[in-house]
């Protein structure tokens, strides 16, 4: 499709996290990608430190979640304070079926340094001092053009191109995506700086007043990222040493003051949305597609979300692997999920900036329950993490059987005792239920190795299922897992002839994977959450 056959097929505009999360992720599929970046990183500092267990999951699909639990700081513990008394805790190492059962804190120039790394390992490199300048579309390609470091402009064509360029991105201005919203009324000022008095630690701790907030995140080797909310009167964009530890003195119980200071400064946030995330063969991912309120520091650990869900489909599309329709669902499913975010993180925000003394007794009050019950840990901790991710319809109460759409607690890693998903390609998981026959199972299993095309199958007969062992039944099922560990369908394997139940996972792979023969045009069995 590309006028310039050695011209990689995906132009990705934009050099940090999140676009280099897609960029590794198409060159592991053997998909030839362009990363380009206007600039190359100068500050040493960022908004974006905090990587959550959902996310750590994601990078370890990707390869690099190891070397960044390294390079980072661990904590698995929020603590709340109320003028400077602790009213609540959530501790992120209870939650269950999880990789990892912690966060860690990581400034965003190591994060982009150990991605980069690892898309060199790829064979890839971004293109820095090249800037995207414009481009048309139409039903074939995208035709681009990019000024190199000289100034020289150069026109390109490409099957797709991603916009990883920001909150000011010009690919979403270049193709027309509307950014509607609005901007916060409190503005934020944010340092890393050494605190007198304080060791780093596990915990992150929120520092809640009626005449603002503070947040004190442990980076490591005594250093923290300080955040607070900017009182009203204060003028200009900048905040010194006497203006933190002011607000240190008023919000924070025993900080002595500000050690060395490595940066600082004032910023605005804001809450917007693209009205798409994808028109025709353009997609944006992170910053670029939304923005939303820093607390809970979800901004960062959602775009590497959107990069992973586009990356595989993407990256199947472009290998031949998947059918075209695939990428539609990009947009449908993320941005319902960003929406769930965002809305939590302006909540969150809120009820930080709580002001009179009824609404922060109520809140308080709240906290302090919900600690001694863990309802508060129950209910914050899975969201916080980003485990609770869901690409379909949710199902009412609690159910069981495990629902379309929803994260399955796995892994890509192999293992002897728990089942490991494909990079990839979809899984099927088969599951014989607690009384089968061990020929008849093992034959059925055969009989889908070799007749349904383009999926990885994993037989769980005569091995524990890991941490779905509690959400399986004692009847025969198959489940569809997408390669993102998400789940795509879950049929039920009862009564009948294993004939209908080969043809019938047949149909559901043949939806999605270009490897099987065409699909039946008459409709599907019912199938347990599809």
């Amino acid at each position: 499709m590309n006028e310039d056959t050695e011209h990689p097929r995906i132009l990705i505009v934009g050099a940090g996290p999140v676009g280099l999360v897609l960029a590794c992720e198409l060159l592991r599929c053997g998909v030839d990608v362009e990363i380009i970046s206007k600039t190359k990183r100068e500050s040493p500092h960022s908004r974006a430190t905090i990587l959550w267990p959902r996310i750590l999951e994601l990078l370890d699909r990707v390869g690099v979640a190891e070397r960044l639990v390294t390079g980072g700081h661990y904590f698995d513990q929020m603590n709340y304070y109320s003028d400077k008394r602790r009213i609540g805790l959530i501790r992120f190492d209870r939650l269950r079926g999880v990789g990892y059962p912690f966060a860690i804190t990581i400034p965003q120039w190591r994060t982009e340094r150990i991605l980069e790394d690892h898309l060199a390992s790829l064979g890839g490199a971004v293109g820095y001092g090249r800037t995207f300048l414009g481009g048309a579309q139409d039903a074939d390609g995208v035709t681009c053009r990019v000024a190199d470091p000289d100034g020289r402009e150069r026109t390109h064509r490409f099957d797709w191109v991603i916009g990883a360029d920001g909150y000011n991105s010009t690919v979403r201005e270049v193709f027309g995506f509307r950014f509607a919203g609005r901007s916060m009324r409190t503005r934020l000022a944010i340092t890393d700086a050494e605190l007198v008095g304080e060791a780093t630690s596990s915990e992150v701790g929120y520092y809640l007043t009626r005449t603002g907030n503070m947040v004190l995140a442990p980076l490591g080797d005594g250093v923290f990222r300080v955040g607070a909310s900017v009182p009203d009167g204060h003028e200009g964009d900048t905040a010194d040493r006497a203006f933190f530890e002011r607000l240190l003195r008023e919000r924070v119980p025993g900080v002595h003051g500000l050690g060395a200071m490595r940066f600082s400064g004032i910023f605005t946030a804001h809450v917007r949305s693209a009205d798409s995330y994808h028109r025709g063969r353009v997609f944006l991912v992170g910053d670029a597609a939304h923005a939303m309120s820093p607390s809970g520091a979800q901004g960062m650990n959602t775009g590497i979300q959107d990069a992973v869900n586009l990356g595989w489909k993407l990256a199947g599309v472009a290998g031949g692997r998947y059918r075209r329709h695939l990428l539609d669902t990009y947009d449908s499913e993320r941005r319902p999920a960003v929406n769930e975010v965002a809305a939590l993180s302006t909540r969150l925000a809120r009820i930080g900036l709580y002001s009179t003394w009824s609404q922060t007794a109520i809140r308080d009050t709240a906290y302090r329950i919900g600690t001694a019950t863990r309802l508060l840990e129950n209910a914050l901790a899975p969201r916080l993490a980003q485990l609770d991710t869901h690409y379909g319809r949710r199902g009412r109460g609690r159910r069981r059987l495990p629902t379309a759409g929803e994260r399955l607690p796995l892994g890509w890693r192999p293992s002897s005792t728990t089942p490991s998903l494909a990079v990839e390609r979809y899984t099927v998981l088969l599951w014989p239920g607690l009384q089968y026959q061990f020929d008849q199972w093992t034959a059925f299993v055969a009989r889908i190795r070799d007749e349904v095309a383009g999926v990885t199958v994993t037989d769980l007969g005569g091995r524990p299922p890991g941490p779905l062992s509690d959400r399986f039944s004692e009847e025969p099922l198959a489940l569809l897992v997408r390669p993102d560990g998400h789940l795509e369908s879950l049929l039920r394997l009862g009564s009948g002839p294993a004939e209908h139940h080969v043809t019938e996972l047949g149909r559901l792979v043949s939806q999605y994977t270009a490897e099987t023969a065409t699909p039946d045009p008459h409709p599907l069995p019912a199938a347990v959450g599809s």
